[in-house]
């Protein structure tokens, strides 16, 4: 897991490092951290290779929501937390998706609950399903799937890469992936709740896709939606 503090008080920074590397130590992750004195030093040679982004809201050259707004134009998955004195700054916050607002000073305890839903989170994304597909069996990450639509023998796997066809029964994919978020929007789709955008009447927007939910499973699917999105709130 790459992680990167951009903080430019030395000893809040230090605080942090030392909070995750106890925390990894503890349960046996490898973390890889590197820290930045400023948010223009890591939006100028940003590579999109890190997992994490601890940003400290106030500093002199360019302050962490700043940094974390251009960031967030060229990298959509990052997970964004912020560090900060003031409460007032999580209404903003929620214009670049952060995933959580730490105040200081951290304690040990907030740290370690607060981390633990990360490395969840983390450890989620890193799921993949093998798909038996016409032609060849590919493995595909589960997060990357919008929906998966079901049509006679086949399914189609809707995803980020693009759609894979493969034999097999909505019934069986929807029994392995029951504890990771999908749920049937109607008797034909299963829809990835982490990429449902927008509710509009019986239109549920999946990532780029529009799908549609039927009357008899509204009901339950927005109940489903509502715990998923109330999980996720860190």
């Amino acid at each position: 897991m790459k992680i990167a503090i951009v903080e430019d008080d030395i000893q809040s920074s230090q605080t942090l490092q030392r909070l995750l590397n106890a925390y990894a130590n503890c349960h046996g992750l490898s973390l890889e951290i590197i820290t930045f004195n400023d948010g223009i030093q890591i939006v100028d040679h940003y590579q999109n290779d890190f997992d994490l982004i601890y940003f400290d809201i106030q500093m002199p050259i360019m302050n962490g929501m700043t940094a974390a707004q251009k960031i967030r134009k060229i990298d959509d998955k990052v997970v964004i937390v912020f560090l900060t004195n003031y409460v007032q700054w999580a209404i903003q916050g929620y214009s670049v998706n952060a995933a959580d607002f730490l105040l200081k000073p951290i304690s040990a305890f907030n740290f370690n609950e607060h981390f633990k839903k990360i490395v969840s989170k983390f450890l989620n994304q890193q799921k993949t399903i093998t798909i038996a597909g016409n032609e060849k069996m590919r493995k595909v990450f589960i997060a990357n799937i919008f929906y998966i639509e079901s049509e006679g023998h086949y399914l189609h796997y809707h995803t980020l890469d693009g759609a894979i066809s493969a034999i097999d029964s909505l019934k069986n994919i929807e029994s392995t992936l029951k504890t990771d978020n999908f749920f049937r929007c109607n008797y034909g789709f299963l829809v990835n709740l982490a990429h449902v955008d927008q509710i509009t009447g019986n239109n549920a927007q999946v990532g780029p896709f529009q799908v549609q939910i039927s009357r008899p499973r509204k009901k339950a699917f927005m109940a489903a939606l509502t715990k998923y999105l109330g999980n996720e709130v860190i």
